[in-house]
């Protein structure tokens, strides 16, 4: 739920400032990049933490949160693929026909980012479960969380004899989800790169 869910929120958010910022360029370029610049100077963790105070402790505030300090990435790549998207000679002949902006960007654009998408959506998966687990070790994630469950077994650590079954078990739970996950990721990303389908080739 926190992996799905944050990446619906963040992945849509980083591609509409991405996309805008390498199509128009200019002052959308510099506003977006400023407020990227911005996010990415600050402390991760920090902003998280006073993100979930001001929203209230929940798994729908805990989405929210990690989703509004997530897209940075994303949007910087989005950016990126943007700027060489459209100076493509399509896109060029879409503008010289007099094709609005919005429709170019529907049609030509978001099409050729879509490989980058389902790859940044799984690999932004991991990357968003282990940030739950730090904040549920902190007390302010979403109860009954894998992370809770290491947050609490910390306790019965100092047990004699110690007890190694709830600490272990949501370890291995979390390991287990993150491995799978990334290996989907690897394979997603050889069969839709572009750069290893040539070198395949």
């Amino acid at each position: 739920l926190i992996g799905g869910l944050t990446s619906v929120i963040s992945i849509p958010v980083a591609l509409l400032f991405g996309m805008c910022a390498g199509y128009f360029g200019g002052f959308i370029d510099d506003l977006v990049f400023f407020v990227m610049s911005t996010l990415a100077s600050m402390p991760g963790i920090l902003l998280l933490i006073a993100l979930i105070m001001v929203l209230g402790q929940g798994t729908v505030s805990v989405c929210v949160a990690l989703g509004v300090t997530s897209w940075v990435g994303f949007a910087r790549l989005a950016r990126g693929e943007t700027l060489k998207l459209r100076e493509l000679d399509y896109v060029a002949a879409a503008r010289a026909l007099g094709v609005g902006h919005a429709r170019i960007l529907t049609r030509h654009v978001l099409p050729n980012l879509m490989h980058l998408v389902l790859i940044t959506f799984v690999l932004m998966f991991s990357g968003l479960v282990l940030a739950e687990a730090t904040l549920a070790w902190l007390g302010i994630g979403v109860n009954g969380s894998w992370g809770q469950m290491i947050a609490q077994a910390k306790d019965e650590l100092s047990r004699d004899p110690v007890v190694l079954w709830n600490v272990c078990s949501a370890g291995a739970a979390i390991f287990g989800l993150l491995l799978a996950v990334n290996r989907v990721g690897d394979a997603l990303r050889d069969v839709l790169d572009p750069r290893t389908l040539g070198e395949r080739s």
